[in-house]
């Protein structure tokens, strides 16, 4: 299976083809990420197909179908090893990529077919799908941190696509400094766990509960801080509370984009990691595991929260995919890595459904708020079934996809008797719920349409289609799913199902009640009557404004004084000596010219004299030689004598 190399390498070879063309050629040449992307989506499907099989055998489940590895270097006498490995894990989140990644190509031919940049646009797209791709296939946490951080990379290049616009440049680089916080932290827990084991490897940092290679467990501690630093890794990376703030912000990118990297992709990346490295989690329980617990039940209700009170539509997505990623940290910080995963990837095709549904809406309407739209059902009919089924989903109602995935995490902490999460988990379902009324009753079902309201073109919306079967279809897999994973499958128990369906209906109830009826305009009473809390949900619960005042503008400051310091301070000094030293330059320049030189040029014209002089006695007379000599003989003659005396 060498072949599995292939994989992140096509989109990565798109990448590198476009990179160096001009605009033009780049743009003739957007047919290249798809073709790169297809042939990613067959491959790992072949990959999928040798995971299942390899499952067929009881003792197989969940165990690592192919593992290659090279030696790249040698640190302290320890080698330090990257490679490939598939596994089932691997498996389904390379058919997630690849077919949300294929979708989402095949709707920006239509999305961005006017923009100018396009070529550059799906470059980048194809950089972040290999990045993505090598990401779950990675044999090692470093090579997990590398793609990871060049994933980081290509979300900031999209978010800022629209670079001439302040929004999308402020979005990028808030995005890209809050995700830093998370990716230090996961750069030091690779420190820690180098540290502790001399590897990088799963095989040696994961086997038989995280052994060592000589036999020995983790230790307490080492794992608590590897966990706990991988924990708030993952919190950037997928925008857990707090460093949930870049997310909606980077709704400012193109929507198709958003679909992918801010929905079914990058996001997901911190629920993988945590996923990955459960037994390491499991080694430092309780801790770690009440940690992620408590971030995923405190996200998924903020971010449920303020999905109620927005008015951009992408806004209001970008909020639910916080809410449900709280979801998927609530399943790992019960233990169960299968119900994070299985919501993971149904959400990830019901999410990447109602970011292209909302690219389409906002096409053809020309806003993004939903109070400016009304009555689209019956100007965009394909969409508005696409985009139904994944609201549908999102709101967990059966049959639908969104309904398995939440119904799993909801068994898991009612068998885990954790009761407390379970109703505050129920109690955001029924959020959710309310929200995806809001919404679905604000853009399609008042009365009021936009008249100039047009479906859209084929490639947008097949794409669509084909989110919203799979989104149909995908939840009745989920007792395979399970067995693929290597636990036991199982059925919905059907007391929680029947009590997450009235949960969902009832928020569907109070959505339509609120914003539905004919008579029904908006939740202007309800903002009377709990006026503050409404302020409070949309002012993003101060979650900006405490960061601007405790972090940003204290930064600024502190960079304003160190500024001046260095301007008046280490600059003054700097120029002083400078000054001080030319001054003194200058001393030494007059001193060498009126001494040094002075004395040089003083003796060269003395000598000159001299030389002028001395030349009269050579006149070429014998009889002048002889009275010079006689002179000379005289005088001598005389220091003699008066010496001698």
């Amino acid at each position: 299976m060498n072949w599995l190399v292939a994989i992140p390498l096509l989109p990565a070879a798109a990448f590198a083809v476009l990179w160096p063309l001009s605009r033009r050629a780049r743009n003739r040449l957007q047919w290249l990420p798809l073709a790169a992307m297809s042939g990613s989506l067959a491959l790992s499907m072949a990959a999928g197909v040798a995971v299942v099989r390899a499952a067929a055998v009881e003792s197989s489940r969940g165990a690592v179908v192919y593992h290659a590895a090279v030696e790249v270097a040698r640190i302290a006498g320890r080698p330090l090893r990257m490679g490939l490995r598939l596994d089932a894990v691997s498996a389904v989140m390379l058919m997630v990529v690849t077919v949300v990644g294929v979708a989402v190509q095949v709707y920006s031919l239509g999305y961005m077919h006017r923009d100018d940049r396009k070529g550059w646009y799906f470059a980048v797209l194809s950089l972040f799908s290999a990045a993505m791709l090598a990401l779950v296939l990675a044999d090692s946490f470093l090579l997990l941190y590398m793609t990871w951080e060049v994933m980081g990379l290509c979300s900031y290049l999209l978010i800022g696509f629209w670079h001439e616009l302040e929004a999308p440049r402020l979005a990028a680089i808030k995005a890209f400094l809050t995700t830093r916080v998370g990716d230090v932290a996961f750069a030091i827990g690779l420190a820690v766990m180098w540290a502790t084991k001399g590897s990088f490897d799963f095989a040696v940092v994961l086997a038989d509960g995280a052994a060592w290679p000589t036999g020995a467990a983790w230790p307490a501690g080492a794992a608590t801080a590897v966990a706990l630093l991988f924990l708030v890794g993952a919190m950037g990376k997928s925008a857990q509370v707090p460093l949930h703030v870049w997310l909606p912000d980077a709704m400012a990118g193109p929507t198709p984009a958003s679909a992918l990297i801010h929905a079914a992709t990058m996001v997901a990346a911190g629920v993988y990691l945590v996923a990955r490295s459960m037994p390491i989690f499991h080694a430092a329980a309780p801790v770690a595991l009440g940690a992620v617990l408590a971030v995923g039940l405190v996200t998924l209700l903020v971010g449920g929260a303020l999905a109620v009170v927005q008015h951009d539509i992408k806004k209001v997505l970008a909020y639910s995919t916080i809410s449900q990623l709280g979801y998927m940290f609530v399943a790992l910080g019960a233990g169960s890595e299968v119900a994070a995963l299985f919501h993971l990837t149904t959400h990830a095709f019901f999410k990447s459904l109602l970011f292209l549904g909302a690219g389409v809406i906002i096409h053809a309407t020309h806003t993004q708020d939903i109070r400016e739209m009304g009555g689209l059902h019956k100007a965009l009919p394909w969409t508005t079934a696409a985009f139904t089924a994944g609201a549908l989903a999102l709101a967990g109602v059966f049959p639908f996809s969104g309904f398995w995935s939440k119904d799993e995490i909801l068994g898991t902490l009612w068998r885990g008797g954790q009761y407390l999460p379970f109703a505050i988990a129920l109690f955001g379902a029924a959020i959710t719920a309310f929200y995806v009324a809001r919404l679905w009753f604000r853009v399609f079902g008042w009365n009021q349409a936009c008249s100039l309201a047009r479906e859209s073109h084929a490639e947008m919306i097949a794409p669509m289609v084909v989110l919203a079967l799979i989104t149909l279809g995908i939840g009745f897999a989920s007792p395979w799913f399970a067995t693929l994973l290597g636990e036991e499958a199982r059925l919905p128990d059907p007391g929680l199902a029947a009590a997450s369906t009235a949960v969902a209906l009832a928020g569907l109830a109070a959505g339509w009640y609120v914003y539905g009826r004919s008579e029904a305009r908006g939740t202007e009473p309800l903002r009377r009557r709990w006026n503050r809390a409404y302020e409070a949900l949309g002012n993003k619960l101060y979650f900006d404004l405490t960061f601007g005042e405790l972090l940003i503008t204290p930064y600024i400051a502190l960079t304003g004084r160190l500024s001046r310091f260095d301007t008046s301070v280490i600059d003054g000094a700097v120029d002083g000596m400078g000054a001080g030293w030319r001054r003194l330059a200058d001393s030494g320049a007059r001193f060498d010219i009126a001494v040094i030189d002075g004395a040089v040029n003083g003796a060269g014209r003395l000598v000159k004299a001299a030389g002028a002089r001395l030349r009269r006695i050579q006149t070429g007379r014998v009889q002048t030689y002889q009275r010079l000599s006689i002179a000379a003989l005289i005088v001598l003659v005389l220091w003699i004598f008066l010496r001698g005396v």
